[in-house]
Protein backbone atom coordinates (compact mmCIF):
# COMPACT_ATOMS: atom_id res chain seq x y z
CA UNK A 1 0.00 0.00 0.00
CA UNK A 2 2.92 2.43 0.83
CA UNK A 3 4.62 1.66 -2.51
CA UNK A 4 1.36 2.33 -4.30
CA UNK A 5 0.94 5.61 -2.46
CA UNK A 6 4.60 6.69 -3.31
CA UNK A 7 4.19 5.88 -7.02
CA UNK A 8 0.72 7.24 -7.34
CA UNK A 9 2.01 10.72 -8.21
CA UNK A 10 4.69 9.48 -10.78
CA UNK A 11 3.78 9.41 -14.47
CA UNK A 12 4.17 6.32 -16.64
CA UNK A 13 7.02 7.91 -18.67
CA UNK A 14 8.99 8.76 -15.54
CA UNK A 15 8.45 5.27 -14.17
CA UNK A 16 9.81 3.71 -17.39
CA UNK A 17 12.94 5.93 -17.34
CA UNK A 18 13.68 4.95 -13.76
CA UNK A 19 13.35 1.27 -14.64
CA UNK A 20 15.76 1.57 -17.62
CA UNK A 21 18.43 3.25 -15.43
CA UNK A 22 18.14 0.48 -12.82
CA UNK A 23 18.49 -2.13 -15.57
CA UNK A 24 21.63 -0.41 -17.02
CA UNK A 25 23.40 -0.60 -13.63
CA UNK A 26 22.59 -4.28 -13.21
CA UNK A 27 24.99 -6.93 -14.73
CA UNK A 28 23.77 -8.21 -18.05
CA UNK A 29 23.01 -11.93 -17.98
CA UNK A 30 22.95 -14.21 -20.90
CA UNK A 31 19.41 -14.80 -21.97
CA UNK A 32 18.89 -18.04 -23.72
CA UNK A 33 15.95 -18.79 -25.97
CA UNK A 34 14.47 -20.91 -23.22
CA UNK A 35 14.70 -18.02 -20.77
CA UNK A 36 13.04 -15.68 -23.22
CA UNK A 37 10.10 -18.04 -23.78
CA UNK A 38 9.71 -18.57 -20.08
CA UNK A 39 9.74 -14.85 -19.42
CA UNK A 40 7.13 -14.30 -22.12
CA UNK A 41 4.94 -17.00 -20.58
CA UNK A 42 5.20 -15.45 -17.14
CA UNK A 43 4.29 -12.06 -18.53
CA UNK A 44 1.23 -13.47 -20.29
CA UNK A 45 0.12 -15.30 -17.12
CA UNK A 46 0.66 -12.14 -15.13
CA UNK A 47 -1.39 -10.19 -17.69
CA UNK A 48 -4.28 -12.66 -17.40
CA UNK A 49 -4.09 -12.48 -13.61
CA UNK A 50 -4.30 -8.69 -13.80
CA UNK A 51 -7.28 -8.89 -16.16
CA UNK A 52 -9.03 -11.32 -13.78
CA UNK A 53 -8.29 -9.05 -10.84
CA UNK A 54 -9.66 -6.09 -12.78
CA UNK A 55 -12.86 -8.05 -13.57
CA UNK A 56 -13.21 -9.06 -9.90
CA UNK A 57 -12.73 -5.44 -8.87
CA UNK A 58 -15.31 -4.32 -11.41
CA UNK A 59 -17.83 -6.92 -10.17
CA UNK A 60 -17.17 -5.88 -6.57
CA UNK A 61 -17.73 -2.28 -7.55
CA UNK A 62 -21.06 -3.19 -9.19
CA UNK A 63 -22.13 -5.14 -6.09
CA UNK A 64 -21.18 -2.23 -3.86
CA UNK A 65 -23.10 0.18 -6.08
CA UNK A 66 -26.18 -2.09 -6.03
CA UNK A 67 -25.91 -2.45 -2.27
CA UNK A 68 -25.52 1.31 -1.91
CA UNK A 69 -28.58 1.92 -4.09
CA UNK A 70 -30.57 -0.70 -2.19
CA UNK A 71 -29.74 0.76 1.19
CA UNK A 72 -30.31 4.25 -0.15
CA UNK A 73 -33.80 3.20 -1.23
CA UNK A 74 -34.39 1.60 2.16
CA UNK A 75 -33.30 4.82 3.81
CA UNK A 76 -35.21 7.17 1.55
CA UNK A 77 -38.45 5.24 1.28
CA UNK A 78 -38.63 3.65 4.73
CA UNK A 79 -42.09 3.84 6.39
CA UNK A 80 -40.57 6.05 9.08
CA UNK A 81 -38.72 9.33 8.90
CA UNK A 82 -34.95 9.36 9.47
CA UNK A 83 -33.02 12.53 10.28
CA UNK A 84 -29.94 13.73 12.11
CA UNK A 85 -29.85 16.79 14.33
CA UNK A 86 -26.80 18.83 15.19
CA UNK A 87 -26.02 19.90 18.74
CA UNK A 88 -27.70 23.22 17.95
CA UNK A 89 -30.89 21.49 16.85
CA UNK A 90 -30.44 21.92 13.08
CA UNK A 91 -31.52 19.25 10.61
CA UNK A 92 -28.33 17.82 9.09
CA UNK A 93 -29.85 14.98 7.06
CA UNK A 94 -33.39 13.77 6.47
CA UNK A 95 -34.92 11.10 4.25
CA UNK A 96 -37.83 11.57 1.88
CA UNK A 97 -40.34 10.05 4.34
CA UNK A 98 -39.24 12.48 7.04
CA UNK A 99 -39.59 15.39 4.63
CA UNK A 100 -43.08 14.19 3.70
CA UNK A 101 -44.04 14.01 7.38
CA UNK A 102 -42.99 17.63 7.86
CA UNK A 103 -44.69 18.65 4.62
CA UNK A 104 -41.65 20.35 3.03
CA UNK A 105 -39.00 19.72 0.36
CA UNK A 106 -35.88 18.06 1.68
CA UNK A 107 -33.46 20.75 0.47
CA UNK A 108 -35.48 23.40 2.32
CA UNK A 109 -35.34 21.39 5.53
CA UNK A 110 -31.57 21.00 5.66
CA UNK A 111 -29.94 23.32 8.23
CA UNK A 112 -33.39 24.40 9.46
CA UNK A 113 -34.22 24.18 13.17
CA UNK A 114 -36.23 21.09 13.98
CA UNK A 115 -38.07 22.71 16.88
CA UNK A 116 -39.83 25.11 14.52
CA UNK A 117 -41.96 22.08 13.57
CA UNK A 118 -42.74 21.13 17.17
CA UNK A 119 -46.28 22.13 18.22
CA UNK A 120 -46.34 25.00 20.69
CA UNK A 121 -47.94 22.87 23.40
CA UNK A 122 -45.03 20.37 23.28
CA UNK A 123 -42.15 22.78 22.59
CA UNK A 124 -40.90 23.23 26.17
CA UNK A 125 -40.98 19.49 26.83
CA UNK A 126 -39.07 18.77 23.61
CA UNK A 127 -36.36 21.34 24.35
CA UNK A 128 -35.92 19.98 27.89
CA UNK A 129 -35.55 16.40 26.65
CA UNK A 130 -33.25 17.44 23.78
CA UNK A 131 -30.82 19.28 26.08
CA UNK A 132 -30.90 16.43 28.61
CA UNK A 133 -29.98 13.90 25.89
CA UNK A 134 -27.08 16.05 24.63
CA UNK A 135 -25.71 16.38 28.15
CA UNK A 136 -26.23 12.84 29.41
CA UNK A 137 -26.43 10.74 26.25
CA UNK A 138 -28.59 7.65 26.00
CA UNK A 139 -31.87 7.27 24.17
CA UNK A 140 -34.79 9.67 23.82
CA UNK A 141 -38.21 8.11 23.32
CA UNK A 142 -41.52 9.92 23.64
CA UNK A 143 -44.62 11.03 21.74
CA UNK A 144 -44.68 14.45 20.14
CA UNK A 145 -47.03 16.64 18.16
CA UNK A 146 -45.56 18.29 15.06
CA UNK A 147 -46.98 21.15 13.01
CA UNK A 148 -46.33 20.75 9.30
CA UNK A 149 -45.72 23.59 6.86
CA UNK A 150 -49.41 23.37 5.88
CA UNK A 151 -50.40 23.97 9.57
CA UNK A 152 -51.69 20.42 9.97
CA UNK A 153 -50.92 18.74 13.30
CA UNK A 154 -49.60 15.19 13.30
CA UNK A 155 -48.74 12.85 16.16
CA UNK A 156 -45.39 11.07 16.00
CA UNK A 157 -43.39 8.73 18.16
CA UNK A 158 -39.81 10.02 18.36
CA UNK A 159 -36.94 7.58 18.97
CA UNK A 160 -33.43 9.02 19.02
CA UNK A 161 -29.87 8.23 20.06
CA UNK A 162 -26.87 10.48 20.66
CA UNK A 163 -23.86 9.68 18.41
CA UNK A 164 -20.35 10.87 19.36
CA UNK A 165 -17.36 10.00 17.12
CA UNK A 166 -13.90 11.14 18.16
CA UNK A 167 -13.46 14.89 18.07
CA UNK A 168 -16.47 15.34 15.79
CA UNK A 169 -19.44 17.29 17.11
CA UNK A 170 -22.18 15.09 18.62
CA UNK A 171 -25.28 14.41 16.51
CA UNK A 172 -28.69 13.03 17.33
CA UNK A 173 -30.03 10.31 15.07
CA UNK A 174 -33.82 10.48 15.09
CA UNK A 175 -36.60 8.18 13.90
CA UNK A 176 -40.11 9.64 13.42
CA UNK A 177 -43.10 7.26 13.27
CA UNK A 178 -46.46 8.70 12.28
CA UNK A 179 -49.05 7.60 14.87
CA UNK A 180 -51.77 10.09 13.90
CA UNK A 181 -54.12 7.37 12.65
CA UNK A 182 -53.78 5.11 15.71
CA UNK A 183 -54.10 8.14 18.02
CA UNK A 184 -57.30 9.23 16.27
CA UNK A 185 -58.66 5.69 16.44
CA UNK A 186 -57.78 5.55 20.14
CA UNK A 187 -59.47 8.90 20.74
CA UNK A 188 -62.59 7.72 18.90
CA UNK A 189 -62.55 4.47 20.88
CA UNK A 190 -62.31 6.36 24.17
CA UNK A 191 -65.10 8.71 23.09
CA UNK A 192 -67.22 5.71 22.18
CA UNK A 193 -66.48 4.11 25.54
CA UNK A 194 -67.47 7.33 27.28
CA UNK A 195 -70.73 7.48 25.33
CA UNK A 196 -71.41 3.83 26.09
CA UNK A 197 -70.66 4.42 29.77
CA UNK A 198 -73.06 7.37 29.84
CA UNK A 199 -75.73 5.35 28.03
CA UNK A 200 -75.26 2.43 30.42
CA UNK A 201 -75.49 4.72 33.42
CA UNK A 202 -78.59 6.45 32.06
CA UNK A 203 -80.27 3.12 31.29
CA UNK A 204 -79.06 1.45 34.48
CA UNK A 205 -77.38 -1.30 32.45
CA UNK A 206 -74.74 -3.66 33.74
CA UNK A 207 -72.57 -5.87 31.53
CA UNK A 208 -71.44 -9.47 32.01
CA UNK A 209 -68.95 -11.52 30.00
CA UNK A 210 -68.36 -15.17 30.86
CA UNK A 211 -65.59 -17.28 29.36
CA UNK A 212 -66.94 -20.82 29.39
CA UNK A 213 -63.60 -22.66 29.11
CA UNK A 214 -61.75 -20.77 31.85
CA UNK A 215 -64.78 -20.03 34.00
CA UNK A 216 -63.78 -16.36 34.11
CA UNK A 217 -66.66 -13.94 34.66
CA UNK A 218 -66.31 -10.21 34.08
CA UNK A 219 -68.75 -7.72 35.64
CA UNK A 220 -68.80 -3.97 35.26
CA UNK A 221 -69.46 -1.54 38.12
CA UNK A 222 -73.25 -1.70 37.78
CA UNK A 223 -73.39 -5.51 37.93
CA UNK A 224 -71.06 -5.57 40.93
CA UNK A 225 -73.20 -2.97 42.68
CA UNK A 226 -76.37 -5.06 42.16
CA UNK A 227 -74.76 -8.17 43.64
CA UNK A 228 -72.98 -6.21 46.39
CA UNK A 229 -69.51 -7.28 45.22
CA UNK A 230 -66.36 -5.17 45.61
CA UNK A 231 -64.65 -3.61 42.56
CA UNK A 232 -61.51 -5.76 42.85
CA UNK A 233 -63.14 -8.98 44.04
CA UNK A 234 -62.80 -12.00 41.78
CA UNK A 235 -66.18 -13.33 40.64
CA UNK A 236 -67.35 -16.49 38.93
CA UNK A 237 -70.51 -18.38 38.05
CA UNK A 238 -70.87 -19.49 41.68
CA UNK A 239 -70.83 -15.84 42.77
CA UNK A 240 -73.55 -15.06 40.26
CA UNK A 241 -75.80 -17.97 41.23
CA UNK A 242 -75.29 -17.39 44.97
CA UNK A 243 -76.79 -13.92 44.55
CA UNK A 244 -79.87 -15.10 42.65
CA UNK A 245 -82.93 -15.52 44.88
CA UNK A 246 -83.31 -19.21 45.87
CA UNK A 247 -86.80 -19.39 44.34
CA UNK A 248 -85.46 -18.12 40.98
CA UNK A 249 -82.28 -20.19 40.68
CA UNK A 250 -83.76 -23.22 38.93
CA UNK A 251 -85.54 -21.18 36.24
CA UNK A 252 -82.50 -18.93 35.73
CA UNK A 253 -80.12 -21.88 35.43
CA UNK A 254 -82.46 -23.54 32.93
CA UNK A 255 -82.63 -20.36 30.82
CA UNK A 256 -78.82 -20.11 30.77
CA UNK A 257 -78.58 -23.78 29.81
CA UNK A 258 -80.88 -23.18 26.83
CA UNK A 259 -78.78 -20.18 25.75
CA UNK A 260 -75.60 -22.29 25.82
CA UNK A 261 -77.15 -25.19 23.90
CA UNK A 262 -75.38 -25.40 20.50
CA UNK A 263 -78.63 -26.59 18.98
CA UNK A 264 -80.42 -23.35 19.87
CA UNK A 265 -80.16 -19.72 18.86
CA UNK A 266 -78.08 -18.72 21.88
CA UNK A 267 -80.55 -15.99 22.85
CA UNK A 268 -81.07 -15.39 26.57
CA UNK A 269 -83.85 -13.45 28.27
CA UNK A 270 -84.78 -13.79 31.92
CA UNK A 271 -86.10 -11.89 34.88
CA UNK A 272 -85.02 -12.89 38.37
CA UNK A 273 -84.43 -11.48 41.81
CA UNK A 274 -80.99 -10.77 43.26
CA UNK A 275 -80.24 -10.67 46.99
CA UNK A 276 -77.50 -8.10 47.61
CA UNK A 277 -74.63 -9.49 49.64
CA UNK A 278 -74.07 -6.06 51.16
CA UNK A 279 -77.40 -5.32 52.83
CA UNK A 280 -79.65 -8.25 51.90
CA UNK A 281 -81.93 -6.05 49.80
CA UNK A 282 -83.79 -7.73 46.94
CA UNK A 283 -83.64 -6.31 43.44
CA UNK A 284 -85.56 -7.26 40.35
CA UNK A 285 -83.22 -7.81 37.38
CA UNK A 286 -83.95 -8.17 33.66
CA UNK A 287 -81.15 -9.89 31.74
CA UNK A 288 -80.55 -10.16 28.00
CA UNK A 289 -77.63 -12.08 26.57
CA UNK A 290 -76.22 -14.19 23.77
CA UNK A 291 -74.28 -17.42 23.74
CA UNK A 292 -71.29 -17.44 21.38
CA UNK A 293 -70.29 -20.73 19.76
CA UNK A 294 -67.25 -22.15 17.98
CA UNK A 295 -66.72 -25.66 16.63
CA UNK A 296 -70.13 -26.74 17.88
CA UNK A 297 -69.69 -25.68 21.51
CA UNK A 298 -70.35 -22.59 23.60
CA UNK A 299 -67.23 -20.53 24.30
CA UNK A 300 -68.62 -17.25 25.67
CA UNK A 301 -71.77 -15.86 27.22
CA UNK A 302 -72.21 -12.07 27.10
CA UNK A 303 -75.07 -9.71 27.81
CA UNK A 304 -76.58 -6.91 29.84
CA UNK A 305 -78.32 -6.59 33.19
CA UNK A 306 -80.91 -3.98 34.11
CA UNK A 307 -82.23 -3.17 37.57
CA UNK A 308 -86.01 -3.05 37.12
CA UNK A 309 -86.90 -2.90 40.82
CA UNK A 310 -88.39 0.58 40.57
CA UNK A 311 -90.32 -0.40 37.44
CA UNK A 312 -91.68 -3.55 39.11
CA UNK A 313 -92.66 -1.58 42.21
CA UNK A 314 -94.44 0.99 40.07
CA UNK A 315 -96.24 -1.76 38.15
CA UNK A 316 -97.44 -3.30 41.42
CA UNK A 317 -98.61 0.08 42.73
CA UNK A 318 -100.45 0.77 39.47
CA UNK A 319 -102.00 -2.69 39.48
CA UNK A 320 -103.10 -2.29 43.10
CA UNK A 321 -104.67 1.03 42.16
CA UNK A 322 -106.41 -0.64 39.22
CA UNK A 323 -107.64 -3.43 41.50
CA UNK A 324 -108.99 -0.89 43.97
CA UNK A 325 -110.67 0.97 41.12
CA UNK A 326 -112.18 -2.31 39.87
CA UNK A 327 -113.53 -3.03 43.34
CA UNK A 328 -114.93 0.49 43.60
CA UNK A 329 -116.53 0.23 40.17
CA UNK A 330 -117.98 -3.17 41.07
CA UNK A 331 -119.45 -1.70 44.25
CA UNK A 332 -120.91 1.19 42.31
CA UNK A 333 -122.31 -1.10 39.63
CA UNK A 334 -123.77 -3.38 42.28
CA UNK A 335 -125.27 -0.40 44.13
CA UNK A 336 -126.75 1.04 40.95
CA UNK A 337 -128.06 -2.37 39.92
CA UNK A 338 -129.61 -2.90 43.34
CA UNK A 339 -131.15 0.58 43.21
CA UNK A 340 -132.59 -0.13 39.77
CA UNK A 341 -133.96 -3.46 40.94
CA UNK A 342 -135.44 -1.87 44.04
CA UNK A 343 -137.01 0.89 41.99
CA UNK A 344 -138.46 -1.43 39.35
CA UNK A 345 -139.58 -4.18 41.75
CA UNK A 346 -140.81 -2.06 44.62
CA UNK A 347 -144.19 -1.17 43.07
CA UNK A 348 -145.12 -4.72 41.96
CA UNK A 349 -143.97 -6.13 45.28
CA UNK A 350 -146.07 -3.57 47.19
CA UNK A 351 -149.05 -4.45 45.02
CA UNK A 352 -148.47 -8.17 45.54
CA UNK A 353 -148.30 -7.57 49.27
CA UNK A 354 -151.56 -5.59 49.20
CA UNK A 355 -153.40 -8.22 47.12
CA UNK A 356 -152.09 -10.99 49.36
CA UNK A 357 -153.15 -9.14 52.51
CA UNK A 358 -156.65 -8.55 51.06
CA UNK A 359 -156.98 -12.19 50.11
CA UNK A 360 -155.92 -13.22 53.59
CA UNK A 361 -158.59 -10.98 55.18
CA UNK A 362 -161.25 -12.40 52.87
CA UNK A 363 -160.38 -15.90 53.88
CA UNK A 364 -160.60 -14.97 57.52
CA UNK A 365 -163.98 -13.13 57.17
CA UNK A 366 -165.72 -16.01 55.41
CA UNK A 367 -167.99 -13.71 53.32
CA UNK A 368 -170.35 -15.22 50.72
CA UNK A 369 -168.65 -13.16 48.04
CA UNK A 370 -165.24 -14.28 49.22
CA UNK A 371 -164.45 -16.63 46.28
CA UNK A 372 -165.05 -13.92 43.68
CA UNK A 373 -163.07 -11.26 45.54
CA UNK A 374 -160.37 -13.75 46.42
CA UNK A 375 -159.97 -14.66 42.76
CA UNK A 376 -159.57 -10.98 41.78
CA UNK A 377 -156.97 -10.49 44.55
CA UNK A 378 -154.99 -13.53 43.46
CA UNK A 379 -155.18 -12.47 39.80
CA UNK A 380 -153.85 -9.04 40.77
CA UNK A 381 -150.99 -10.59 42.72
CA UNK A 382 -150.19 -12.85 39.75
CA UNK A 383 -150.14 -9.91 37.33
CA UNK A 384 -147.78 -7.96 39.58
CA UNK A 385 -145.52 -10.99 39.94
CA UNK A 386 -145.41 -11.35 36.14
CA UNK A 387 -144.65 -7.64 35.85
CA UNK A 388 -141.72 -8.08 38.24
CA UNK A 389 -140.50 -11.03 36.17
CA UNK A 390 -140.67 -9.01 32.96
CA UNK A 391 -138.68 -6.26 34.66
CA UNK A 392 -135.96 -8.73 35.66
CA UNK A 393 -135.78 -10.19 32.13
CA UNK A 394 -135.54 -6.71 30.61
CA UNK A 395 -132.69 -5.86 33.01
CA UNK A 396 -130.84 -9.08 32.21
CA UNK A 397 -131.30 -8.51 28.48
CA UNK A 398 -129.81 -5.04 28.91
CA UNK A 399 -126.83 -6.36 30.90
CA UNK A 400 -126.15 -9.11 28.33
CA UNK A 401 -126.71 -6.94 25.28
CA UNK A 402 -124.48 -8.03 22.38
CA UNK A 403 -123.20 -11.47 21.42
CA UNK A 404 -120.05 -12.86 23.06
CA UNK A 405 -117.32 -13.51 20.47
CA UNK A 406 -116.08 -17.10 20.74
CA UNK A 407 -112.98 -18.45 19.03
CA UNK A 408 -110.61 -21.43 19.27
CA UNK A 409 -108.31 -20.86 22.27
CA UNK A 410 -105.19 -22.69 23.50
CA UNK A 411 -106.29 -23.33 27.09
CA UNK A 412 -102.83 -24.31 28.37
CA UNK A 413 -101.29 -21.06 27.10
CA UNK A 414 -104.22 -19.09 28.50
CA UNK A 415 -103.62 -20.61 31.95
CA UNK A 416 -99.95 -19.55 31.88
CA UNK A 417 -101.00 -16.02 30.86
CA UNK A 418 -103.53 -15.90 33.70
CA UNK A 419 -100.89 -16.98 36.25
CA UNK A 420 -98.51 -14.27 34.99
CA UNK A 421 -101.30 -11.68 35.13
CA UNK A 422 -102.17 -12.74 38.69
CA UNK A 423 -98.55 -12.36 39.75
CA UNK A 424 -98.44 -8.92 38.10
CA UNK A 425 -101.59 -7.85 39.97
CA UNK A 426 -99.83 -7.89 43.33
CA UNK A 427 -100.56 -11.57 44.05
CA UNK A 428 -97.01 -12.72 43.33
CA UNK A 429 -96.39 -14.33 46.73
CA UNK A 430 -97.43 -17.83 45.70
CA UNK A 431 -95.83 -20.79 44.01
CA UNK A 432 -97.79 -22.09 41.01
CA UNK A 433 -97.67 -25.82 40.37
CA UNK A 434 -98.81 -26.40 36.80
CA UNK A 435 -99.82 -29.77 35.38
CA UNK A 436 -100.99 -29.20 31.82
CA UNK A 437 -101.97 -32.05 29.56
CA UNK A 438 -99.77 -31.91 26.44
CA UNK A 439 -101.51 -31.67 23.11
CA UNK A 440 -104.79 -30.55 24.65
CA UNK A 441 -107.22 -29.64 21.82
CA UNK A 442 -108.32 -26.02 21.43
CA UNK A 443 -111.45 -24.94 23.27
CA UNK A 444 -114.22 -22.70 21.96
CA UNK A 445 -114.19 -19.69 24.27
CA UNK A 446 -113.93 -15.96 24.73
CA UNK A 447 -110.30 -15.51 25.77
CA UNK A 448 -110.82 -12.44 27.96
CA UNK A 449 -113.79 -13.87 29.85
CA UNK A 450 -112.14 -17.22 30.59
CA UNK A 451 -108.95 -15.43 31.59
CA UNK A 452 -111.02 -13.31 34.00
CA UNK A 453 -112.49 -16.47 35.54
CA UNK A 454 -109.02 -18.00 36.00
CA UNK A 455 -107.62 -14.83 37.56
CA UNK A 456 -110.60 -14.66 39.93
CA UNK A 457 -110.09 -18.26 41.08
CA UNK A 458 -106.32 -17.75 41.53
CA UNK A 459 -106.75 -14.48 43.45
CA UNK A 460 -109.41 -16.04 45.69
CA UNK A 461 -107.01 -18.86 46.57
CA UNK A 462 -104.12 -16.50 47.35
CA UNK A 463 -106.34 -14.24 49.47
CA UNK A 464 -107.75 -17.20 51.39
CA UNK A 465 -104.27 -18.45 52.25
CA UNK A 466 -102.93 -14.96 52.95
CA UNK A 467 -105.76 -14.27 55.42
CA UNK A 468 -104.79 -17.35 57.44
CA UNK A 469 -101.27 -15.97 57.96
CA UNK A 470 -99.52 -18.64 55.91
CA UNK A 471 -95.86 -18.02 55.06
CA UNK A 472 -95.17 -16.80 51.54
CA UNK A 473 -93.19 -19.91 50.60
CA UNK A 474 -96.08 -22.15 51.70
CA UNK A 475 -98.71 -20.56 49.45
CA UNK A 476 -99.11 -23.04 46.60
CA UNK A 477 -101.74 -23.14 43.88
CA UNK A 478 -102.03 -26.14 41.59
CA UNK A 479 -103.57 -25.93 38.12
CA UNK A 480 -104.42 -29.08 36.21
CA UNK A 481 -105.96 -29.62 32.78
CA UNK A 482 -107.20 -32.75 31.08
CA UNK A 483 -109.60 -33.78 28.34
CA UNK A 484 -112.87 -35.46 29.27
CA UNK A 485 -115.18 -36.60 26.47
CA UNK A 486 -115.85 -33.49 24.36
CA UNK A 487 -114.85 -31.04 27.11
CA UNK A 488 -111.64 -29.75 28.64
CA UNK A 489 -111.60 -29.67 32.44
CA UNK A 490 -109.54 -27.24 34.53
CA UNK A 491 -108.90 -27.75 38.24
CA UNK A 492 -107.61 -24.95 40.49
CA UNK A 493 -106.67 -25.94 44.04
CA UNK A 494 -105.01 -23.90 46.78
CA UNK A 495 -103.22 -25.13 49.90
CA UNK A 496 -105.27 -23.08 52.35
CA UNK A 497 -107.75 -24.12 55.05
CA UNK A 498 -110.39 -25.23 52.55
CA UNK A 499 -114.18 -24.88 52.68
CA UNK A 500 -116.67 -26.08 55.23
CA UNK A 501 -119.75 -27.94 54.01
CA UNK A 502 -121.89 -24.91 54.92
CA UNK A 503 -119.75 -22.52 52.89
CA UNK A 504 -119.49 -25.00 50.05
CA UNK A 505 -123.29 -25.08 49.80
CA UNK A 506 -123.51 -21.26 49.55
CA UNK A 507 -120.25 -20.41 47.75
CA UNK A 508 -121.98 -19.50 44.46
CA UNK A 509 -124.86 -17.55 46.01
CA UNK A 510 -124.97 -13.86 45.01
CA UNK A 511 -123.59 -11.51 47.68
CA UNK A 512 -122.25 -14.40 49.76
CA UNK A 513 -118.59 -13.83 50.70
CA UNK A 514 -116.08 -15.04 53.27
CA UNK A 515 -113.76 -12.05 52.71
CA UNK A 516 -113.45 -8.93 54.81
CA UNK A 517 -113.92 -6.96 51.62
CA UNK A 518 -115.92 -7.63 48.47
CA UNK A 519 -119.55 -8.00 47.56
CA UNK A 520 -119.67 -11.72 46.87
CA UNK A 521 -120.40 -11.63 43.15
CA UNK A 522 -117.06 -12.91 41.79
CA UNK A 523 -117.87 -16.62 41.80
CA UNK A 524 -121.47 -15.97 40.77
CA UNK A 525 -120.34 -14.02 37.72
CA UNK A 526 -117.60 -16.58 36.97
CA UNK A 527 -120.14 -19.41 36.99
CA UNK A 528 -122.46 -17.40 34.71
CA UNK A 529 -119.60 -16.77 32.27
CA UNK A 530 -118.59 -20.43 32.13
CA UNK A 531 -122.19 -21.56 31.71
CA UNK A 532 -122.60 -19.02 28.88
CA UNK A 533 -119.77 -20.92 27.14
CA UNK A 534 -121.65 -24.19 27.50
CA UNK A 535 -119.51 -25.39 30.41
CA UNK A 536 -119.90 -25.80 34.16
CA UNK A 537 -118.14 -24.36 37.24
CA UNK A 538 -118.34 -26.12 40.59
CA UNK A 539 -116.47 -26.55 43.88
CA UNK A 540 -115.83 -29.59 46.03
CA UNK A 541 -114.21 -30.51 49.31
CA UNK A 542 -110.57 -31.49 48.87
CA UNK A 543 -109.47 -34.84 50.35
CA UNK A 544 -106.23 -33.17 51.49
CA UNK A 545 -106.18 -29.43 52.19
CA UNK A 546 -107.39 -26.30 50.49
CA UNK A 547 -110.32 -25.46 48.26
CA UNK A 548 -110.79 -27.11 44.88
CA UNK A 549 -112.66 -25.59 41.94
CA UNK A 550 -113.36 -27.19 38.56
CA UNK A 551 -114.75 -25.83 35.33
CA UNK A 552 -115.25 -27.27 31.88
CA UNK A 553 -115.22 -25.77 28.39
CA UNK A 554 -116.25 -27.39 25.10
CA UNK A 555 -113.63 -28.18 22.48
CA UNK A 556 -113.57 -26.06 19.34
CA UNK A 557 -115.35 -27.66 16.37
Amino acid sequence: MNLKRSFSSISTRQLRAMAEKRLARAPLEDLSAWSTDRLLHELQVHQIELEMQNEALRQSQLILEESRDRYLDLYEFAPVGYLTLTASGLIGEINLTGAALLGAERKKLLQRRFDRYVAAADLNEWQRRFVHTLQHGGHLNHELRLQRDDEAIINVRLDSRLIQSGDAAPTLRVTLTDITGPMQALAELRAGEDRLRLAKTAAGLGIFDRDIASGRLEWDEQAREIWGVGPDEKVGYDTFMAGVHPDDRAATSAAIGRALDPGGSGAFQAEYRVVSRTDGSIREVAANGQGIFADGRAIRFVGTLRDISAQKHLEKVLQMNRNEMDILVNHQVAAQTAAALAHELNQPLVAISAYSEAALRMLRCGSKRTPEKLARALEGAMEQAQRAGRTLHQLLDFLHKGDVALAPVDLNSLILEAIAATEACGYGEFRPVVDLEPGLPLVQANLLQVKKVLINLLCNGVEAMRNTGMATTAITISVHTHAERNMAQVTVQDSGPGLSEERLARIFEPFFTTKHEGIGLGLTISRALIEAHGGQLWAELSPTAGARFHFTLPFAP
